[in-house]
């Protein structure tokens, strides 16, 4: 019997199941997608600690789905009208969202509003932390893409963390992979915060209009994507 594969907490199971996990989850996190630049653009508003609630919120959608995959949600969710409607009401809110968000920084660049960061500490009401948990969660959930990522590798993933340790090799793989987001989103959002202070608000408004038109861009090629899939 092989006890590294079976128990991988034991040491060589469990290195592998590392580095599988960090080299195949870099393909996910790493890619400048939707989340990316809504982090970027997020980070303008509400400052450097935004990453983190964005990660926060991008858990919270994804841990679920892991677990559901892993109990074989996947069925149902491969289904091709399950994933067109995904794909059309992503597009949608992606655009949507970009629209407003470049409404506003145009409107902002006009008036010459400030720009700044929300310091109301952790206001669920609706401020920094809510939009910042908000755009996690939404621009997880309403991206197809990433849904097909976790659909391809990230079910590879999941498949191997089963056959090491069940239901506590999946709790395992992901912690290998969370941890990833929360470093990248979180520097992401500190490294915006810290480069607008060197930026007067005029320059603010223009990244933060430029990033709107990139998401609307990104919602209208998964838009297009998603119909000429049918």
């Amino acid at each position: 019997m092989n006890l590294a594969r079976r128990q991988p907490w034991l040491g060589l199971g469990l290195l592998e199941l590392f580095v599988l996990v960090v080299s195949l989850s870099a393909s996910g996190v790493l890619s400048p997608g939707p989340l990316f630049f809504i982090t970027v653009e997020n980070a303008l508003r509400s400052g450097g600690r935004s990453g983190w609630v964005v990660a926060l919120g991008h858990m919270s959608f994804e841990f679920p789905l892991v677990l559901g995959l892993a109990y074989g949600v996947w069925g149902f969710l491969a289904n091709k009208l399950v994933r067109f409607a995904i794909g059309l009401s992503g597009a949608a809110a992606i655009i949507i969202f970009g629209v407003l968000q470049a409404n506003s920084s145009y409107q902002g660049l006009r008036r010459g509003d400030d720009l700044r960061a929300d310091n109301r500490g952790f206001d669920l009401g609706g401020g920094w932390f809510f939009r910042s948990f908000l755009v996690g969660l939404t621009f997880t959930g309403l991206n197809p893409y990433f849904l097909i990522w976790w659909f391809t590798v990230g079910l590879s993933l999941i498949t191997y963390a089963l056959e090491m340790a069940s239901i506590l090799g999946v709790f395992i793989m992901y912690l290998f992979h969370i941890w990833m987001d929360y470093a990248f989103l979180g520097a992401v959002s500190h490294l915006t915060a810290t480069g607008r202070k060197t930026l007067k608000t005029r320059h603010l408004h223009i990244i933060s209009l430029i990033l709107s038109i990139v998401l609307i861009g990104i919602g209208g090629w998964i838009l297009v994507q998603t119909i000429t899939s049918l």
